[in-house]
């Protein structure tokens, strides 16, 4: 008898923006045999949701392929970017494609730069035809073709520089203010390699560390907003820079 511990069954997942589209998911998700498909957007149903979204999730169910709803909102590219992201680092050991054509333009520019920092395969969808008033039907019928879209990486921040933005934004919910001690606590009990490795007791040479590792780069890229009370140095995430975080909240768990 074969033994198959420890094998995997690749799934093909695929993930798309639920905007005013139906063949533009439905296709491709069919045609490249799709095992699950994760429709990002609103999951509240309200009077502006185009009746043939029932009709493509019927649709799709009827095919074999698992349907997942997935709360987004298109409109913010960090909540799709961080939701697309997070997805795929779920799928790990899957083949996941991503149709960056089927939502908002926002949610274009948010799965495709989350395939640039992932795994995944960023595909768009050409309409053989377009239709107009997208509440009465869909704005475009049928695939003309489907194309990958290159792979270009984009630098995100380190998983220990994340480690330090989600305890800021944990922080932040809580309603205290973080001093730059008060990151060199966390980071050592957190065995952050940065302040850890190799070992020091120097109070200035920890403070240079978290300068160099964290405070430094995220800084200079708008992320951290670091100012002066007292003698303290207090320091909080930036709007984009929780933005970021929620981005790539999913390295944390992931890896």
């Amino acid at each position: 008898m074969d033994d198959s511990r420890g094998l995997h069954s690749v799934r093909r997942v695929h993930i798309a923006p639920l905007g005013y589209e139906h063949d533009r998911i439905l296709l491709p998700a069919t045609r490249y045999d799709a095992d699950l498909l994760y429709l990002l957007g609103p999951t509240t149903p309200s009077s502006s949701s185009p009746d043939y979204h029932d009709d493509l999730v019927a649709r799709l169910v009827e095919t074999g392929i698992e349907v997942e709803r997935v709360d987004v909102d298109l409109q913010d590219i960090y909540d799709v970017l961080g939701r697309t992201t997070t997805l795929v680092a779920r799928h790990g050991d899957d083949e996941v494609l991503v149709n960056v054509s089927s939502g908002t333009a926002l949610a274009a520019v948010g799965t495709t730069i989350a395939c640039m920092t992932t795994h995944a395969t960023a595909y768009t969808v050409e309409p053989e035809t377009n239709a107009h008033d997208v509440h009465r039907e869909p704005r475009t019928t049928g695939v003309a073709n489907v194309e990958s879209l290159p792979d270009y990486p984009i630098e995100s921040p380190t998983r220990p520089q994340i480690a330090v933005m989600d305890y800021l934004a944990k922080q932040a919910e809580k309603g205290y203010t973080v001093r730059k001690r008060d990151l060199i606590e966390f980071a050592e009990n957190a065995d952050l390699r940065f302040m850890v490795d190799p070992p020091t007791t120097n109070r200035q040479s920890k403070y240079r560390r978290l300068q160099s590792a964290v405070v430094d780069p995220l800084t200079e890229k708008g992320y951290l907003d670091v100012r002066s009370a007292g003698r303290r140095k207090l320091v909080s995430l930036t709007d984009i820079g929780h933005s970021v975080y929620v981005a790539f909240e999913h390295k944390l768990k992931f890896g």
